[in-house]
């Protein structure tokens, strides 16, 4: 009864109408050596191209098919994998047509280990009247591991780019390093964080003809207006004009006659003075009636 079961079974598949089809196997790289890393492109999956009884073919597609090729014992270099019908798991009245790629190349590189700075990339600047102070990466390095010729010439890392556009004050924002198209492991998974500090933007500024006053004595001041050169915050000094600021000399206490005087200059708040020009002047002192 069995043999006529099976006999009657290989009939009705031999029978039926055969299909093909390709079938999308994901690849899986197992047992890779730690001090070896794949440097060539390895495809997400292979193209199998198959026929078979309509039954069995849609079977398959229905199901994960895995292919996974064993790389223990690799050394480095150049490695080419043929790939025919007797490496895949298929029943008997399944016939393999085609496989991409194939051979499968994998290059195997030797690995060094090495601990690498961060540093930020910046995009974009803040809104107007705004900029960057600084920006801190935390941790301020980290330790990888990749290929000896992809490694050993590197200064440093990046991180992704940071968005300034939208930053109206200090922020701390995750990030992560950019390693681009580099075979690069990190030895051990941390968030990186970069702390982003934004303050008033600070400017430079030139203003020329600001009166100088003498007290408490009159006197003639010869110039009687200095150019001053300012900085600090944008707001502050944009809307500045001569006649806001104040610049005099001291005359308490001197005698009727001409005197050399230095400048004094009383600033707002957040504005530096980086020069007067010119810092002294004449002085002349009329005798008390």
């Amino acid at each position: 009864m069995s043999l006529l079961l099976a006999v009657a079974l290989w009939f009705a598949v031999g029978s039926e109408e055969r299909m093909e089809t390709t079938l999308s196997m994901p690849l899986e790289l197992a047992s890779i050596p730690p001090n070896l890393v794949i440097t060539s492109e390895v495809p997400p999956a292979l193209q199998v191209r198959l026929n078979g009884p309509g039954s069995v073919v849609r079977k398959l597609t229905q199901t994960r098919q895995a292919h996974t090729i064993d790389l223990s014992g690799s050394k480095p270099g150049r490695h080419a994998f043929s790939l025919n019908a007797k490496h895949f798991n298929f029943p008997r009245s399944v016939v393999v047509s085609r496989v991409t790629p194939n051979p499968l190349v994998l290059n195997l590189s030797p690995t060094i280990t090495r601990t690498l700075q961060i540093q930020p990339v910046l995009e974009g600047k803040p809104p107007g009247g705004l900029e960057v102070k600084g920006v801190q990466v935390r941790p301020g390095q980290i330790t990888v591991q990749g290929p000896y010729q992809e490694i050993a010439d590197l200064k440093f890392l990046t991180t992704l780019p940071l968005d300034l556009s939208l930053l109206t004050e200090s922020t701390t924002v995750a990030t992560d390093v950019d390693f681009k198209n580099l075979h690069l492991t990190p030895k051990e998974q941390v968030p990186i964080l970069a702390e982003i500090t934004i303050g008033p933007k600070e400017v430079t500024r030139t203003i020329s003809g600001v009166p100088v006053a003498a007290g408490p004595k009159k006197a003639q001041l010869r110039p009687s207006q200095v150019t001053l050169t300012l900085q600090g915050p944008m707001a502050s000094l944009k809307d500045l004009k001569p006649g806001d600021l104040k610049a005099g000399v001291d005359t308490r206490n001197l005698a009727p006659g001409r005197h050399r005087l230095k400048i004094q200059v009383t600033l707002p708040p957040e504005v530096r003075l980086l020069q007067v020009q010119p810092e002294t002047l004449t002085a002349q002192v009329a005798p008390s009636p």
